[in-house]
């Protein structure tokens, strides 16, 4: 009977395009109990954290069926996280309406946003807690905390965290980040079993580090760590470093039995566009397309080239210990990958569900494809 491929799944940020990456996920889980593949490991950055920590957690932390709960983690983060209150309506109504302003030239970019977001962060709780003390049965305005606040997100869709104890235990959960003061990509990693301010664990901090948007929120602190020279250290989106990380999934001294057999990547961001950009949020759009994809492709091609070493110098002294690793990407359909930059930030409930059951889609398509080509050499123009 053939074996189980050994699967890495990494899951690229982009914001709310995020929920793509959760349909696409879905269906991989759904797939999961035939035991045609096992997930090994899971790494995201920013909205591909989230999906990533929510399949490690519900898998994890199952008590039964650790598929079925992986999938209702999932799913749970982004019913919560899309906008359901009339005051996340209005906030995201105008979010959007901010953002194609902005695309003609007219910012709305406050000058100092630590500044705004330390602000915003206590009008809005002091929102919450008003519009709950007085009219608690009704809907006037509410914004949840949930809504705004990445780690009473957390909370909320991962309650029993802190009883999971996943260091040494499939799959691998890699988070990326990049600390400021340092200038060092980081990956916060739950086989890391080190103590003290040099590890760098997975929790509720380093999740939320790795979608960090400085133009949007105050730089995430984690207690307890240190940087390189000895500072508190302060974290940014992982977009500016590894978008996502792949390459800890096969670097250092592993045995080979730890090593994946196949990386399959969720990409958001295009590799290709069809037109040159012109308007400004067409250029800062294709700008951030372009940093999101530098580091991941840089890791793919090295992991290529190592196949290639592999298959032509197989009795060489640096491949040895070594097997190649196929890589897969699954990506949205062409006219989907031409969504804006304002739809990253659009937490609409139908655009949400939309972009979910097109990643179901996509992701049944590639398990298709998948399946048959198992028997024969990859199509690399099949991949989705």
């Amino acid at each position: 009977m053939e074996q189980p491929r050994k699967i890495a799944i990494a899951c690229q940020g982009g914001g709310i395009h995020g929920a793509f990456t959760c349909g696409v996920l879905d269906q991989i889980l759904l797939k999961a109990e035939a035991k045609r593949f096992d997930i090994v490991g899971l790494s995201g950055t920013s909205a591909g954290a989230l999906n990533a920590f929510m399949v490690w957690y519900g898998l994890l932390g199952a008590k039964q069926n650790p598929f079925a709960e992986a999938r209702k983690a999932l799913n749970g983060l982004w019913d919560t996280f899309q906008a359901r209150k009339s005051g996340e309506l209005g906030m995201n109504h105008f979010a959007q309406f901010a953002f194609k302003l902005q695309g003609t030239g007219l910012s709305f970019k406050p000058p100092a946003p630590p500044v705004f977001y330390d602000w915003l962060m206590t009008a809005l709780h002091g929102w919450s807690a008003l519009e709950n003390s007085f009219l608690p049965g009704l809907d006037l305005g509410e914004i949840r905390p949930e809504y705004y606040d990445f780690g009473r997100l957390l909370e909320t869709c991962a309650p029993d965290f802190s009883r999971i104890q996943g260091c040494g235990k499939k799959p691998r959960l890699l988070v990326g980040a990049v600390e400021i003061l340092s200038g060092k990509f980081e990956v916060f990693d739950s086989h890391d079993s080190r103590k003290g301010p040099d590890a760098r664990p997975i929790s509720y901090e380093a999740v939320a580090a790795s979608g960090t948007l400085p133009d949007i929120r105050r730089a995430q602190k984690i207690p307890g760590l240190k940087n390189d020279y000895g500072q508190d250290p302060l974290y940014w989106d992982g977009l500016f470093s590894q978008n996502p990380p792949v390459r800890e999934f096969v670097a250092g001294k592993k045995e080979i039995e730890d090593v994946p057999d196949e990386i399959w990547v969720i990409r958001i961001n295009p590799q290709k566009r069809e037109k040159e950009p012109n308007l400004l949020g067409e250029i800062e759009d294709r700008r951030n397309e372009l940093s999101g994809n530098l580091s991941l492709n840089q890791e793919l091609r090295f992991i290529q080239k190592v196949n290639d070493w592999i298959e032509k110098y197989p009795n060489d002294e640096f491949v040895k210990g070594k097997k190649p690793i196929d890589i897969f990407a699954i990506t949205m359909a062409p006219d989907k990958a031409e969504l804006d930059v304002a739809s990253k930030f659009n937490r609409d409930p139908a655009f949400v569900r939309d972009l979910r059951e097109h990643g179901a889609a996509r992701g049944r398509m590639f398990l298709e494809l998948w399946a048959d080509a198992r028997a024969k050499t990859w199509p690399q123009d099949a991949i989705p």
